[in-house]
């Protein structure tokens, strides 16, 4: 029985490596146990192979670049189970079934694309619920943003950031990584520390004004609104402090917009 501790996160690098090794040497799934580094300090008469530590194997087998896509997304899911899954899913299609994904009743395969599909829905909501703040750093414009996603997404959507943002020098901090952008080069950094983040800028208070006005008390669907952005989003977002407030007015707004229209009708 081979035991594999995985210290990164989300701990493709080693993964892979590990997978390497255990494929060349014919160990089948059942035989290998997968664990981060938390669950192998819980077991304190653990044995384990680190990663880091297991050699490149001379052996190469040709993974359709499907696949490996895929098992990317999927090994940066917070399931416990998603190295064990990923390694059975690349057995199987290393040594039965070059199109297992294709399989889309097979249970390992459903699995893997509902892991792959919630990871990739977390890393859209980073762009879309992402708000930058802006500080001065060495006398420069910096801005940064504080993100919690519910996968080890960040790493994701940094292409996005870098061509969307290419020209700013900013920091996107998350529970478990930053990344720093400074126009040149990105940078990661493990566990950064969340209080370097400003509790407002000078351009926020023309973002809420604008937000504010753009509001359709006529239009107002809040079920709809929640679906796409659940409130658990909110406390990093600025302008969600408007929304009870808008949403309380509505109809009291809806009622003097219709009244004002019939009054320009008339041309009173």
């Amino acid at each position: 029985m081979k035991k594999v501790t995985i210290s990164s996160v989300p701990g493709y690098d080693e993964w892979r490596k590990a997978s390497r090794e255990c494929l060349a040497q014919h160990i089948p799934p059942e035989n290998v146990t997968w664990q981060t580094s938390q669950s192998n300090q819980d077991d304190l008469f653990a044995v384990t192979d680190s990663a880091n530590a297991i050699g490149e194997s001379q052996t190469n087998y040709r993974i359709p670049r499907s696949v490996l896509t895929l098992l990317k997304y999927a090994l940066c899911h917070q399931a416990p189970d998603r190295f064990a899954l990923c390694y059975r899913v690349l057995w199987r299609v290393v040594f039965e079934n070059r199109n297992l994904i294709h399989l889309k009743t097979d249970e390992d395969v459903l699995r893997l694309n509902m892991l792959a599909k919630a990871v990739k829905r977390d890393a859209y909501k980073i762009s879309a619920f992402l708000r930058f703040r802006e500080v001065v750093l060495d006398g420069q414009e910096h801005f940064i943003a504080w993100y919690e996603p519910e996968h080890f997404s960040l790493e994701m959507k940094l292409d996005f950031f870098q061509t969307r943002f290419k020209n700013m020098c900013w920091s996107i901090l998350t529970p478990y990584r930053a990344a720093h952008w400074n126009t040149k080069t990105l940078a990661l950094e493990d566990n950064p520390d969340p209080s370097i983040i400003p509790n407002d800028d000078r351009i926020e208070k023309y973002w809420l004004t604008y937000y504010a006005n753009i509001f359709n008390p006529a239009r107002v669907k809040t079920k709809a609104m929640l679906s796409s952005m659940p409130k658990k989003y909110w406390k990093n977002m600025p302008e969600t402090s408007l929304i009870n407030d808008m949403i309380r007015h509505s109809d009291a707004r809806a009622r003097k917009m219709i009244l004002n229209g019939k009054k320009v009708e008339n041309g009173e």
